[in-house]
Order: structure tokens, then sequence, then C-alpha cells
């Protein structure tokens, strides 16, 4: 498929400094969290801040006062389409998906106040690129080729306050873990960069300056509230359930970012709500060390209705349910962890514009999202 020279293939210098930032900050070891994504469903929630652990973290649970330093890393590459939970493999045949290529990095630091209560903050950086065709305006949509935008910056930050329900000192085999946090919303909303689109009274591809993609934008554009949760339950000696949920409550309803569709009800970009959920079990192979094995399943998602306030506006509401097997290792005052969430079940809902959409045209709309077949997520964690 002949490739169609964009500007979007070249990375811009917001682009650069964010990379020299990226490994700035994985040399100086400062962050901890997980970025919930899975393609063009964009779930930006954090997944938590210090409450994002790997099942039963033993007697790293009675960390004394004092500083934290945690660097998180995803990756995620999706090109596969759905709509509801039909996968549209015509797609891949006909070379028409739409590819997004990510990677966030999470840098942050943690005070613990004492053992039981402790206060985060995380400051995240993106890298995205995003493939995808221009279509002709013929009766076939005939593909002219394919061009690519990118974007990458600062995200949202995020500040949360966590507390053990129980004192962790005397509570080892069994404890919650309560969060509550901010979503501020400084990463950028509307970066842009250039499309090729096809002029119908050019007849030709054309170089169009627009706002990227809602999915490799920076930032969602409105302030948040996290909640978070993480249990754990020794069942037997080594052998542990946990249970890790977050959901981002997103007030504003719009963030006033053109999106270029053509459906009316889709013209602005939604500021969504967010969720993740975590439940498995893990083995403590090697207690000297804290080595642990882990498998359990994963949601991440992104809701049709949001809590609080309107929920109109371009969103891809949807979710994906994944196999996560993980190992996490602690040495000295180093934590190492390793998660490969593989989607098993992938769910594009219908959405409330396609909603609007049909009840105005009568004609059923059901838009599709990409998903990804598994994410890559590493942490590195140091206390001092």
């Amino acid at each position: 498929m002949k490739r169609i020279a964009s500007s979007g293939a070249k990375p811009p210098a917001a682009f650069l400094s964010t990379i020299a930032l990226t490994l700035l900050g994985t040399i100086l070891s400062l962050t901890p969290t997980n970025v919930g994504a899975q393609g063009c469903v964009a779930s930006r929630g954090s997944g938590s801040t210090s409450c994002a652990m790997p099942g039963h973290m033993g007697d790293a649970m009675t960390t004394p006062s004092g500083w934290e330093a945690t660097v998180g890393y995803r990756w995620l590459n999706s090109d596969r389409h759905f709509i509801g939970d039909r996968e549209q493999t015509q797609r891949q045949a006909e070379g028409s998906q739409v590819i997004n290529d990510s990677h966030f990095t999470d840098i942050g630091i943690t005070y613990h106040i004492n053992p039981r209560f402790s206060l985060s903050a995380a400051l995240p950086f993106v890298i995205n690129d995003r493939s995808q065709v221009v279509r002709s305006n013929d009766v076939a949509r005939t593909i002219l080729g394919r061009f690519a935008t990118q974007s990458a910056g600062i995200g949202d930050v995020r500040l949360e306050a966590n507390a053990w329900i129980l004192d962790p000192a005397t509570h080892m085999k069994g404890n919650i873990n309560l969060g509550l946090g901010l979503l501020i919303p400084t990463g950028q909303k509307d970066a842009r960069d250039t499309f090729q689109v096809y002029s119908a009274a050019a007849h030709q591809v054309v170089a169009a300056d627009r706002t990227v993609d809602q999915s490799i934008q920076p930032g969602g554009g409105g302030w948040g509230v996290i909640l978070d949760l993480y249990a754990y339950q020794e069942i037997l000696p080594r052998l542990n359930a946990y249970v890790n949920a977050s959901y981002t409550i997103t007030p504003e309803e719009m963030n006033g970012v053109p999106t270029y569709r053509s459906n009316p009800f889709e013209a602005i970009m939604s500021v969504g709500d967010s969720y993740m959920g975590r439940a498995g079990f893990d083995y403590v192979l090697w207690p000297k060390h804290n080595l642990t094995l882990s498998l359990g399943g994963r949601i991440d998602g992104v809701p049709v209705y949001d809590v609080i306030g309107g929920s109109n506006g371009f969103r891809r509401p949807g979710y994906s349910i994944s196999i996560e097997p993980g190992v996490s290792v602690s040495v000295n005052s180093w934590s190492f962890n390793l998660s490969t969430p593989v989607a098993v079940y992938r769910n594009r809902e219908t959405s409330v514009p396609d909603m609007q959409q049909q009840a105005a045209t009568g004609t059923p709309q059901h838009g599709d999202a990409a998903f990804t077949d598994f994410s890559v997520l590493f942490s590195v964690r140091k206390s001092f």
C-alpha cells in the first residue's frame, strides 16, 4: 500500500524533548502507577498510584515512614477492530486497520507518613503514533494510501492519599487499602498534526492541520476524582488472593476540542470516566527476596455513561478483559514488577452519539474501536 508523506511522520521538537525527559526520569527512578488504556478505547485513569500493587507484597506492607520513588512504564500496540464483541476481520484483510502504538512512562514519588498512611504524586509522559488510511469519496471508498500522526508530552498529573484499613504491622495475612486522588488536566487535550485527506474539489489528497484522534491526546481535558481499592488475603502459606480496582470520575462532559467527524453528535470530544479491575492469586516463590509469581484477570474500560455529569460528545466506550501473568522481586530497597495482560475478550459498546444518530436518522449506528492483543507493564520502585 502506498504511504503518503506526512509531517506526522517526523517527530516534532516536543517529541524529542519528551524522550529526553522520559530517559531522565528513568535514571532518577521517580514514580508509581500503571496507566490504563486499550488502543482506541482511551482510558487515561491511572489504575492508582501507590495502590497499584502486584498481588500480596509481604513485608513490603510494613513500609516505615519515609520516601519511596517509582518509575512505571506501559507499552501497547492496537490494530484489531471490534464492533460490540465482533471482530471486524475485513479491516486487516484489506489493510485499512488503524494502528496505535503508545508508550506511557509515569514519574512519581510517595511519602509514607507512617506504615499506614501515604501521599503520592505522579507525572506521566506519553509518546503516541497513529497510522491510518486515506480513502477517496467514490462508492467503493478506495484506499489511496496510509499516513501517520503523532503526539507526545506530559499527561494528566495525579495526586493521591492512601490508607490501610487495618494496622499492617499486625495484619500481615490480609488487609485493605483505600485511595482517594485528584486527576489534574495538565496534559494537552488538543494536540495537532498534519492529516492527509481527500479533497473532492481538487480530486486529490491534500494536507490538513487537525487535532489528533482522542485516543492519542496526551490529556483528557478535564478534572477527575480517583477512587482506588486494593485488598489481599492469605489462603495458604505463600499463596495469596488479591483484588485491585480503580475508577476515575470526570464531572465535565466535553472538553471543547473538535473531532472533524461526520456524525454531528461526535463533533466535540467527550471527557469520559474510566475504570480498571484486577483479581487473582500469587505465590511467593522465594521469601528472602519476595520473588512472587502472579496470575489473574484484568478489565480496563471506558463506560457509556459517566457517574457524574453528562455523557455527550465523542468517545469510544468499551472494555477489554485480559489474563494477566506477572512476576515481582525485591532486592534490598529495590522492587521490580513485570506483567503482560493478554486480551481474551473485547467489546466496543454503543456510545451516546451512536444512540443519538440512530434516533435522528432511524439507521442503526454502532461505532468501532481498535484493541490491543497484549500490553507490557514494568515498574521499578526504590525506598529511601
